[in-house]
């Protein structure tokens, strides 16, 4: 098991994380909700209300969640579609031994994960659900932060194992391997940390930080930022992180730091962070018209050097 990294940025310090935590604040209290849950993944998750279907749902969208939203969205609402067909996602995972439940799966294709891949998947869920009861019971909590997301994929993993018959993990198709990153590998989770995101933070009626469902037990102050691209970007154009790498050990680096800005909840920040980058708004290139509307104006490198230099 890997350690926990000592911290690779300097932890920000008390005034500086004040100062933080008023413009973050400011800018999840000053979002468009409606528009970032259409735009967002976790619409998937508010298409149902009963938890057992929430979580599978999750899970389908989670691990389809890279790229275009515009150009993952479909293939989750197709996979939905189907699932509605027989009573919904955890009816669907339930019943996916049969082939011809999933038949409709083999159609479908994102990028290099293909139908074969997400039925594989979909089997590898029912099993799981069918063995343990739910989700929550394998994404079990322990003494590392890794140690949920550890012990849900392994549980995944061994899931599709069974259901293929493959040697070992190498065995298994590219597709497949890339919905089921180990924390271990070094690999940020970032989609894994996000669906954790999504079952554990409780829901908020009128913020846009409380777009999760919070229907697993579990403390929210031990739950890992999803790092991406954006989120890596950003924290560093805010001094959130200085590594520039978006691993598990830059994850963990930038965890650390929010949760000096709010203990307790430290993803309450991740849409603030990521839909900057999400909606094209940020490219960490100065660019007036986009930098001057920017609520991280006043706290961003790029955009205080720059106007250093012209004033």
């Amino acid at each position: 098991m890997s350690k926990r990294r000592t911290s690779s940025s300097p932890p920000l310090g008390a005034v500086e994380a004040s100062r933080l935590r008023v413009v973050l604040d400011r800018v999840v209290d000053g979002a468009d909700r409606a528009r970032q849950l259409a735009n967002d993944p976790i619409s998937a998750v508010h298409r149902y209300t009963r938890p057992h279907d929430q979580e599978l749902a999750g899970a389908f969208a989670s691990v389809l969640a890279f790229g275009r939203v515009a150009a993952f969205r479909p293939v989750v609402h197709a996979i939905l579609d189907t699932a509605d067909l027989v009573g919904g996602p955890r009816a669907f995972v339930e019943a996916a031994q049969d082939p011809d439940v999933t038949r409709p799966l083999l159609d479908l294709r994102y990028r290099w994960m293909s139908g074969t891949d997400l039925a594989v998947f979909a089997r590898a869920l029912g099993r799981v659900v069918r063995e343990n009861g739910s989700l929550e019971a394998v994404f079990v909590d322990g003494p590392a932060r890794s140690s949920r997301i550890a012990s849900g994929v392994d549980a995944l993993r061994a899931a599709v194992l069974a259901d293929t018959g493959a040697a070992d993990w190498r065995a298994v198709s590219r597709g497949v391997r890339y919905m089921l990153p180990h924390p271990h590998s070094g690999s940020a989770c970032k989609r894994w940390c996000m669906f954790l995101r999504w079952m554990v933070r409780a829901p908020h009626p009128s913020s846009v930080a409380g777009l999760d469902v919070g229907i697993w037990s579990g403390d929210p102050a031990r739950l890992v930022m999803p790092l991406d691209t954006h989120v890596q970007r950003i924290g560093q154009l805010v001094g959130l992180t200085h590594r520039r790498d978006a691993s598990w050990r830059t994850a963990l680096d930038l965890t650390d730091n929010l949760a000096r800005i709010a203990p307790g909840d430290p993803l309450r920040y991740d849409f603030a962070l990521a839909h900057l980058g999400i909606s094209g708004g940020c490219t960490g290139r100065y660019a007036a018209d986009v930098c001057g509307a920017c609520g991280l104006r006043s706290v961003c490198r790029v955009a205080h050097n720059v106007e250093r230099s012209i004033g």
